[in-house]
């Protein structure tokens, strides 16, 4: 009897023994896990101008007479500005935009009667686009723009020095549209392009004989920079 209340004791007092010494040695260490980090969207909010440069490929003609088999090909570059205004909610940017180009785009074929040249020369293209974007990264977007455009078209007609050239200038206008992407390279500056169409309506004009429906739709790549204020 006795053995066994000496035993009973010692196994009491090795487990107190054993539980004073965890308690001395404290809790193990406490791991923090730091919240996610969220990237800051850029603030693309407020006015912004700058410059473009583009080069513009394409098509003229009314499919009939002008030029002889009714469509040619047009190509040519163009510059210009930009100004406008950009608006954000979270990562949606959403805005509208001038621009105005002064074009040296141009083309020239054959007429039905092969000792004259039927061609077209478009300049001074001006449109108000509206503009909605995702932001993508931390410091860029992709966007989406529509709107209107107006240009100077001449179309002429030239049988190369017996009369010469002979023919007349309208403003046409028509839709343009497109897709982009933006990139902040500072706070303030940043680079972009675009591919956009621009798709005019016809008109009728008037060289050494009158020719209706004369149309020009192009491709425009516009590259760019701009500052925002």
């Amino acid at each position: 009897m006795k053995n066994a209340l000496k035993l009973t004791v010692a196994a009491a007092s090795l487990s107190l023994l054993s539980t004073t010494a965890v308690l001395a040695d404290g809790p193990g260490p406490v791991v923090v896990v730091p919240p996610p980090v969220t990237p800051e969207v850029f603030n693309w909010t407020g006015v912004y101008a700058g410059l473009l440069l583009s080069y513009n490929t394409g098509s003229f003609g009314n499919d009939t007479n002008f030029p002889g088999d009714g469509e040619g090909d047009l190509d040519g570059m163009g510059y210009g500005g930009v100004l406008g205004y950009n608006f954000q909610s979270g990562n949606v940017i959403y805005g509208g935009e001038l621009t105005y180009s002064g074009l040296e785009v141009d083309g020239a074929e054959a007429c039905v009667n092969p000792t004259f040249e039927c061609g077209v020369e478009v300049s001074n293209m001006a449109s108000i686009r509206g503009r909605v974007g995702m932001a993508a990264g931390e410091r860029s977007m992709v966007y989406v723009t529509a709107g209107w455009a107006s240009a100077d078209v001449f179309a002429y007609t030239d049988d190369f020095g017996v009369v010469g050239r002979n023919g007349e200038s309208k403003n046409l206008s028509g839709l343009v549209f497109g897709v982009g992407f933006e990139h902040a390279v500072s706070d303030r500056f940043s680079l972009r392009g675009a591919i956009l169409h621009h798709n005019f309506n016809e008109g009728d004009f008037l060289t050494d004989v009158p020719y209706t429906d004369i149309g020009v739709d192009f491709t425009t790549i516009e590259v760019g920079g701009v500052l925002r204020f």
